[in-house]
């Protein structure tokens, strides 16, 4: 069961990222085992998946999502293994190669997040992976920025953003996101879509793997 990004609470307001962590269940769980996932693997909403850069030994697992599109953020290459499991299930590949905010004279153009956003919103698309290489810092920051399209405060998305990137998150980062202007992103389903799309309850403790807690939604 998910809880939609529009619930409310008694007081009206939006419920916080803190409380969707907090929500644990365990009944997916079992079907797949979080050993045959990238690391720091997570659902973002139905059809959204992130995680860091996938070994050949993840495929399999990351096969049962059904994806359609992969968005690498890094100029890592591939492996042949990669590139056959994309061919063999004819999932589209988007190389956006996004800086890491490590100086504070260089930062990521607005125009490449957007166009990342706008492949993320794009329900065509779905399902989709977004991932970098440890699925932490770039990832987190695109992550953050598609919260702030549903309608989070930055303190929530930042707060995801900490967790994910935990022990070594950037201010950089969090400054981008702060700055990032979501009303520069044209290619958008309508507001109100994005915002009821379902997030995945996550646990904001960590395995031994650095790993996040998830609750898959697996298709048959």
């Amino acid at each position: 069961m998910a809880v939609p990004l529009t619930a409310n609470t008694s007081n009206g307001s939006l419920n916080s990222l803190n409380d969707i962590a907090r929500f644990r269940t365990s009944s997916m769980e079992s079907e797949l085992a979080q050993s045959d996932l990238p690391v720091n693997f997570g659902e973002v909403a139905k059809g959204i998946y992130r995680s860091a850069f996938p070994n050949p030994w993840n495929l399999a697992a990351l096969k049962r999502l059904g994806l359609k599109t992969i968005i690498t953020l890094v100029d890592e290459p591939f492996t042949p293994n990669h590139v056959s499991f994309m061919k063999e299930n004819g999932i589209i590949h988007h190389r956006i190669v996004v800086q890491a905010n490590k100086d504070p004279d260089i930062k990521v153009p607005d125009s490449v997040m957007c166009r990342i956003l706008e492949l993320l919103t794009d329900e065509s698309n779905h399902p989709v992976l977004v991932h970098c290489n440890k699925g932490k810092h770039r990832t987190g920051c695109v992550v953050a920025c598609f919260r702030k399209l549903q309608g989070w405060s930055t303190p929530e998305a930042i707060d995801e953003y900490l967790r994910y990137s935990n022990p070594k998150p950037r201010m950089l980062d969090q400054l981008f996101i702060s700055g990032f202007d979501t009303s520069q992103v044209t290619r958008l389903p309508p507001v109100s879509a994005v915002r009821t799309w379902q997030p995945l309850k996550i646990s904001s403790e960590m395995n031994s793997r650095d790993k996040i807690s998830t609750t898959l939604h697996i298709p048959l």
